[in-house]
């Protein structure tokens, strides 16, 4: 079963509206850092880019331009339409993309996480050998809300979803790191034989 049918399936049965993001979002781009800019302003704060090793984190510095709970993407190069939920205070480079719905949405930030991370690689525009996943794509995105004329019941409903999806995500890792460990301990015993 497909990550998107399995997504479908948790909202069978509810009435869901699918709406634009553009529609019920606020977008923002980061800002070009230098290597040298993070090594003269090194602090506490993680700077994300388009790189996917350590969640993205590219450096730290003193100040930051984004504080609360968002979903940024990747916008350029290989991993463009790679999407991570971000908390706390962050600053972003200029080839991520950062959004955060606005006050008259009930969206439930990490529902959204879940939802792009399979809808984003879609809407990648790999056209001139780069690809791309600009906000004006991104902003085109359906989004399903679920009972929308009912604003509480539609964040309770996405917070079961993501509790879901979390504790699934939760038993693939250890699953994986069992597996990992289980394949190293089989090619030592293979090695040493």
């Amino acid at each position: 079963m497909s990550e998107l049918s399995y997504l479908e399936r948790l909202l069978d049965g509810v009435d869901v509206e699918r709406k634009p993001l553009g529609e019920i979002a606020i977008f923002r781009r980061g800002r070009v850092m230098s290597k040298g800019y993070l090594a003269e302003n090194a602090g506490q704060h993680p700077v994300y880019s388009s790189q996917t090793a350590k969640e993205g984190i590219i450096g730290r510095i003193t100040s930051f331009d984004f504080d609360g709970e968002y979903v940024s993407w990747t916008t350029d190069g290989a991993n463009a339409g790679t999407v991570f939920y971000r908390t706390g205070k962050f600053s972003i480079t200029n080839v991520c993309g950062v959004l955060k719905s606005n006050d008259n949405s009930p969206l439930n930030h990490k529902f959204l996480f879940y939802w792009l991370t399979i809808e984003a690689k879609k809407h990648v525009y790999s056209g001139m050998g780069n690809p791309k996943l600009m906000s004006h794509q991104v902003e085109k995105i359906p989004i399903p809300i679920p009972c929308p004329d009912n604003p509480e019941k539609s964040l309770a409903i996405q917070a079961e979803i993501v509790r879901i999806l979390d504790a699934f995500t939760e038993l693939t890792a250890e699953l994986t790191a069992e597996l990992t460990a289980e394949l190293t301990a089989r090619k030592k015993q293979y090695n040493y034989y």
